[in-house]
């Protein structure tokens, strides 16, 4: 017998029943698990920051966040190392997936490179969102690039700097923001202030010097270390 969807919905919500429904459950995330496994020895960087202050471009932080602008919302991540607090990379779109972040990699190792002229080694340190739980960014950055991925246990207590740097981020350019009206004039905007940010911005963390000033000490005390 056919019989219309509404009046079953009707019936049942008059005689107080309910259709048993089957929910596929989610494929286990095997990543995931190694993470739960792992428990505090999945954030690489805090066993690291007990023993010695990282050297440049040796620990980065990234994480996603979502920025509003004059022609809509978009996702933006940044790329930050430790030593300097310099943002080296990042990259924006309408979703927060693993091309994104990739996008923002190839960047930042294309920044070092042009520092240090050799590829990077370095500890990367986020949360547990998808895209860095996803086999493209682990199976890239851990088995084809050789680098080291740190998990935050706690979401942003345990990621402070690039969580800091979003809050003065948003606060300090939301009306710009919002002058933008189109997606490329966004990052053409966020090229421009991330440029002055890397520049111009002395931090009290790094004795009143600007992230660029940073990072020429630390290469020039890595070239004496080195020789």
């Amino acid at each position: 017998m056919v019989v219309n969807g509404k009046r079953v919905r009707r019936l049942l919500h008059t005689f107080e029943l309910s259709l048993t429904r089957k929910v596929r459950k989610p494929k286990p995330n095997p990543l995931l698990e190694t993470l739960v496994l792992a428990k505090e020895r999945a954030n690489l960087v805090a066993g690291l920051l007990s023993e010695r202050e990282p050297d440049a471009f040796e620990v980065l932080y990234t994480d996603f966040t979502p920025l509003v602008y004059g022609g809509g919302k978009v996702w933006f991540l940044p790329i930050l190392d430790h030593r300097t607090r310099m943002v080296i990379g990042y990259a924006i779109s309408f979703s927060p997936d693993v091309r994104t972040a990739l996008q923002a990699w190839e960047r930042a190792k294309a920044f070092i490179l042009t520092q240090k002229r050799e590829r990077p080694k370095a500890i990367v340190h986020h949360d547990q969102g998808g895209a860095f739980l996803s086999h493209a960014w682990v199976g890239h950055l851990l088995l084809e690039e050789g680098q080291r991925l740190s998990y935050s246990l706690r979401g942003p207590k345990e990621n402070p700097i690039v969580e800091s740097f979003f809050s003065r981020f948003k606060a300090e350019h939301q009306d710009l923001l919002l002058e933008a009206k189109s997606i490329e004039a966004l990052d053409a905007l966020l090229a421009e202030r991330i440029r002055t940010y890397n520049e111009h911005r002395l931090h009290s963390s790094l004795r009143y010097k600007t992230p660029q000033e940073m990072l020429k000490e630390a290469l020039s005390t890595s070239k004496v270390y080195i020789t």
